[in-house]
């Protein structure tokens, strides 16, 4: 059995190697078409650019979210190394006011101290926040 010939296009005619099939579209004589027929043919055109676009987007996208994930899960992971250094100070300040101030007295202060701070911590970000979403009217 014979395999088929490959055909080259015709005088004028140019075909488009793209890596997507969908893309390669041969172009007809101009003269054997109509003006609707052309028409037809540029939003044909335009329809396969867009998606082509979008697709390169797409992977743009993903691309970028795999290199996110990776800054994301670095940070939770810092934040979690964190908490635990807070904590082991936190233990350690109840343990060297243990002497001076017993175990109860100790553990009041520090637990004191850190919900201060925490108050203090949760004012300056409310304010920072309502700074940031404050609705300025124009005048």
């Amino acid at each position: 059995m014979a395999r088929p010939r490959p055909t080259k296009p015709s005088r004028g005619q140019t075909i488009l190697s793209t890596p997507d099939p969908e893309l390669a579209v041969p172009p007809a004589e101009p003269e054997e078409e109509s003006i609707a027929a052309l028409f037809a043919r540029l939003i044909g055109h335009a329809e396969r650019f867009v998606r082509a676009e979008l697709k390169l987007y797409r992977a743009t996208l993903f691309d970028r979210l795999t290199g996110a994930r990776t800054a994301v899960i670095s940070l939770l992971t810092a934040f979690l190394l964190a908490q635990s250094a807070i904590i082991a100070l936190l233990v350690g300040l109840i343990v060297i006011l243990r002497q001076p101030l017993g175990a109860v007295g100790a553990t009041a202060a520090v637990v004191g101290g850190a919900l201060v701070v925490a108050i203090v911590l949760v004012q300056f970000a409310l304010v920072k926040l309502r700074k940031a979403t404050e609705i300025e009217d124009k005048k």
